[in-house]
C-alpha cells in the first residue's frame, strides 16, 4: 500500500481533521447563541450535531495516528516502538492506580491533569457529556486566541460555511499556534472540574485513548485521585464523613425511623441541614425504614432448601436497600427462591463508594477488607453474590481488585453479579415462569454503573421477557448518589437529568423502573413519579398484582 505519510491525501485527511474540528466548534456557538435566545430546543440539536462532527474527526484522526500525527496540536507523543503495555502497567505508569507510587505526588497529578485536558480539547467527544467536559472545554475556548475565528466571529461576520482556502488558512494557523490553551488554566480551573465529575464513568466506554491505549486516558480515575489527593492535603470535609457514614447514619435512623423521616419533611431541619452539611433543602431524601433488610432475614423462617439448586446466592443488599427499602431486597430473594435458588442474606457492611467519592481512600479500603472478611466463605462454596445496586456492584467488581490486590478480591470480583442480570438469566433459563398479571406500559431507565459494567440491558430485557411493553430511557439522571444532593450541585444534577425526565414523561407509563434506587429518587424529584426496582416490578406481577407510578397527587401503590 502506498507510504500515507508526506502525501497529498495525508494533508488532505488533516485538512479534514481541521475541518470537521471546526464544524465542532461552529455548532457550538450556534448552540450558545440559541442559549442566549432563549431556544434551548434548538440549542440541544446544535450541541447533538457537534458531537456527531466529532465522531466524524475521529474517523480521520484513526488514520492520522498510524503516521505518528497529534493531529490534536497538543498531545503529547506517545512512547515510541513496542507494542502497547497491559493497561495495569500503563496506569501505573501514569500514577493512577492506588498502589502506584506516584498516585500522591502532586507534581504528577498537575502533570496528569495538564496532559488528560490537552489530550480531551483535542477530541471533543465527550463534550455534551457531563459538566465536568463542558466546563473544561468552554473554559479552553475564552482561553484560545483562535476559538473563535472559525467559529463565533467568521459567523457573524459572513454566515457562510467555511471555503477551502479559509480552511487551509486555519490549518496553518492550528498548526503554527505556540501557545496552548490549556497551559492557561489556572488552579481554580482544573478544581471547578474535578468538583463537577460525579464519577458517572461513561466517559470511560466512549474514550478511545483509554489503557492499554498508550495515551492512558482515564478521566473518571483522574478526577477520583485529584478528590483523594485534596482530601489527603486538606482533610476530609464534615460533609463527606457524615455522607460516607451509611452504616452508623442507617442503624442510628432505622432505630427512629418515624421521627427521623418526620424530620426531614419539616422546613426548618431542611435548611438547618443545607446550612450545616450542605444537603440542599429542595433535595426529596429517602426515608428509611423502621426495619432493616437484614433484621428481616434473621426473623424469616428458613425455607426448606430445594433438593437441586439453581444456583447458590448470597445477596449483598447494598445500603440504600438495607436502611430505606427493603423491599427491593425482599423481592430479589423472594423472586430468586421462586426461581429454584439457595438463597443467603450474609453480614455485610457498606461497600465503600461513599467514602471512595469523598476522598476517604483508607475509609474505603477498611470497608472493602472487612467484606472480604465477610463475603468470601460464600465465595468459596460457589456462592454468586447477588447485588441489586450497580455503583455497588461496580464498586466490587472494579475497586476491590485494586484496593486490596490479590486473590480473594478477584475471586470476589469474578462471582458478583446484578440482580436483574441473574434473575433474567434463570428466566431465559426456564427456572421462572412468566406472570400472568399485566405489568403494564414501562420507563425502563438504565443507570450509568449498568451501562459501564457491559452487561446488556437487563432491566429492560428481564420485564420485555415478562411481558411488559418497555420504553427504554438510556439518559444519565445525574444523580450519583450524594453529588447530587449537595446544595452546590442540586441545580446542575437537575438540568443533567432534563433529558431522561423528559424521555419518562413521553413514554407516558404505567410504572418507572430504574435498577439504581437513587437514580429512581431523581427520577421522581423531576417527574413527581415513584420509580421501583424491575425485580420488585416483576415479584409484585407474579404475586398477581401491578405496581403503579402515577403522580404524587394522583396517588401510589407501594
Amino acid at each position: 500500500m502506498p507510504e500515507l505519510k508526506g502525501s497529498k491525501t495525508h494533508e488532505n485527511l488533516k485538512a479534514a481533521f481541521a475541518g470537521e474540528s471546526q464544524a465542532n466548534r461552529r455548532y457550538l456557538y450556534f448552540a450558545k447563541q440559541a442559549d442566549v435566545e432563549g431556544r434551548p430546543d434548538i440549542a440541544g440539536l446544535f450541541r447533538d450535531t457537534a458531537e456527531g462532527e466529532t465522531g466524524h474527526a475521529h474517523g480521520h484522526l484513526e488514520f492520522l495516528e498510524q503516521v505518528g500525527d497529534p493531529a490534536t496540536g497538543a498531545v503529547q507523543h506517545p512512547p515510541q516502538g513496542g507494542e502497547a503495555r497491559e493497561a495495569k502497567e500503563v496506569a501505573d505508569a501514569h500514577g493512577m492506580n492506588y498502589g502506584s507510587p506516584l498516585f500522591f505526588d502532586k507534581a504528577n497529578l498537575d502533570k496528569e491533569l495538564h496532559r488528560v485536558f490537552e489530550i480531551c480539547n483535542g477530541c471533543r467527544l465527550c463534550y455534551s457529556l457531563c459538566p465536568s467536559f463542558t466546563v473544561m472545554l468552554n473554559r479552553i475556548d475564552e482561553l484560545d486566541p483562535h476559538a473563535g475565528e472559525a467559529s463565533g466571529k467568521h459567523l457573524e461576520e459572513g454566515g457562510a460555511m467555511i471555503e477551502e482556502h479559509e480552511a487551509a488558512q486555519l490549518l496553518e494557523k492550528v498548526e503554527v499556534r505556540t501557545e496552548n490553551p490549556v497551559s492557561l488554566l489556572q488552579e481554580g480551573d482544573y478544581r471547578k472540574v474535578v468538583e463537577l465529575c460525579y464519577e458517572c464513568k461513561l466517559c470511560y466506554p466512549k474514550c478511545p485513548y483509554v489503557p492499554p491505549h498508550e495515551f492512558a486516558v482515564d478521566f473518571p480515575k483522574l478526577m477520583l485521585r485529584a478528590k483523594i489527593n485534596q482530601a489527603q492535603e486538606e482533610g476530609i470535609a464534615l460533609r463527606e464523613r457524615d455522607l460516607g457514614a451509611t452504616d452508623a447514619v442507617g442503624t442510628a435512623m432505622t432505630k427512629i425511623a418515624p421521627i427521623a423521616n418526620a424530620a426531614a419533611h419539616s422546613r426548618f431541619n431542611r435548611a438547618l441541614m443545607e446550612s450545616t452539611i450542605g444537603i440542599h433543602r429542595d433535595r426529596i431524601l429517602p426515608e428509611y425504614a423502621s426495619e432493616t433488610l437484614l433484621q428481616w432475614w434473621s426473623r424469616r423462617a428458613p425455607l426448606p432448601p430445594p433438593a437441586e439448586a439453581s444456583a447458590d446466592v448470597a445477596i449483598f443488599g447494598t445500603c440504600f436497600v438495607n436502611y430505606n427499602d427493603p423491599e427491593i431486597g425482599k423481592a430479589v430473594v423472594e423472586v430468586l427462591e421462586m426461581a429454584g435458588c439457595r438463597v443467603d442474606v450474609p453480614e455485610q457492611v457498606c461497600c465503600g463508594m461513599p467514602k471512595l467519592d469523598g476522598g476517604d481512600l483508607e475509609g474505603a479500603r477498611d470497608l472493602a477488607r472487612k467484606n472480604l472478611e465477610l463475603l468470601m466463605p460464600a465465595v468459596r462454596e460457589g456462592k454468586k453474590i447477588c447485588s441489586p445496586g450497580p455503583s455497588c456492584t461496580l464498586m466490587l467488581k472494579s475497586e476491590y481488585p485494586e484496593l486490596l490486590p490479590g486473590p480473594d478480591s478477584k475471586a470476589l470480583a469474578d462471582a458478583v453479579v446484578d440482580a436483574s442480570d441473574l434473575v433474567l438469566q434463570l428466566a431465559r433459563g426456564k427456572k421462572l415462569s412468566r406472570p400472568a398479571q399485566k405489568i403494564g406500559k414501562v420507563a425502563v431507565h438504565v443507570p450509568c454503573h449498568n451501562r459501564v459494567q457491559n452487561i446488556g440491558y437487563r432491566g429492560r430485557d428481564l420485564l420485555k421477557w415478562a411481558g411488559a411493553d418497555v420504553q427504554m430511557v438510556d439518559r444519565c439522571c445525574g444523580m450519583d448518589g450524594t453529588w447530587g444532593m449537595k446544595k452546590e450541585f442540586f441545580a446542575e444534577s437537575l438540568k443533567v437529568a432534563e433529558k431522561a425526565a423528559r424521555a419518562v414523561e413521553g413514554a407516558e407509563p404505567d410504572v418507572v423502573c430504574s435498577d439504581c434506587p437513587l437514580a429512581g429518587l431523581q427520577l421522581t424529584q423531576k417527574t413527581g413519579r415513584r420509580s421501583f426496582h424491575p425485580v420488585r416490578v416483576l415479584h409484585r406481577a407474579l404475586q398477581g398484582d401491578s405496581l403503579r407510578s402515577p403522580r404524587r397527587d394522583e396517588g401510589e401503590t407501594s
